[in-house]
Formats: C-alpha cells, sequence, structure tokens
C-alpha cells in the first residue's frame, strides 16, 4: 500500500505459485521438468500424506532428483492430453 501499511490478503496470495492441491483436480496431472530435459509424471500421493496438499508447488522441487545427477526439478500441472509421446521417466521423489 502507498503508506506502506501492511495489506495481509496481498501477502497471501502473492507469489502466486501453483499448490499442490491443484494437481489432484480432475483431467490434471504433476510433471517434473529437469534442465538437462528429461520429464517424467510424478504421483503426488506421498506428499499428501504428509499433509502438504497445500503447499507450493515451488517448494517441492527440491524433494525430486533426476537421473543426470541433479538435486532438483521444476514442477508443472498439465492437463491429461499435454503428457508428452515419449521420454517420460527417471525424476524420482527423494523425500
Amino acid at each position: 500500500m502507498a503508506d506502506g501499511a501492511f495489506h495481509r490478503s496481498s501477502f497471501e496470495t502473492w507469489p502466486a505459485w501453483p499448490r499442490l492441491s491443484q494437481a489432484l483436480t480432475a483431467r490434471s496431472s504433476l510433471w517434473a521438468v529437469c534442465s538437462c530435459g528429461r520429464e517424467a509424471p510424478i504421483d503426488p500421493k506421498p506428499w499428501v500424506g504428509q499433509g502438504l496438499v497445500r503447499q507450493a508447488t515451488a517448494s517441492l522441487e527440491t524433494r525430486l532428483r533426476c537421473l543426470c545427477g541433479a538435486r532438483r526439478a521444476r514442477l508443472e500441472i498439465r492437463g491429461l492430453s499435454e503428457a508428452p509421446a515419449s521420454g517420460a521417466g527417471g525424476i524420482y521423489v527423494f523425500r
């Protein structure tokens, strides 16, 4: 705000990262994309079991490991029709 006052609703919505719960909706899927180009579907059930449904997907990226040795992969929420035809796999949930 211009007067320097703290506005709570702005803080709660910024940054506007997608939440894990959005990957659980019908016709959605969670995908990891590594900087090496590898892509893989990710099962969000372990994170749901840990109570991380409201967690931003960006904060879960460090919990992924790629076969290339990367300790982070970008998470994307995609529609079911956006799955790649080939080359999927090799990225795993670490913890």
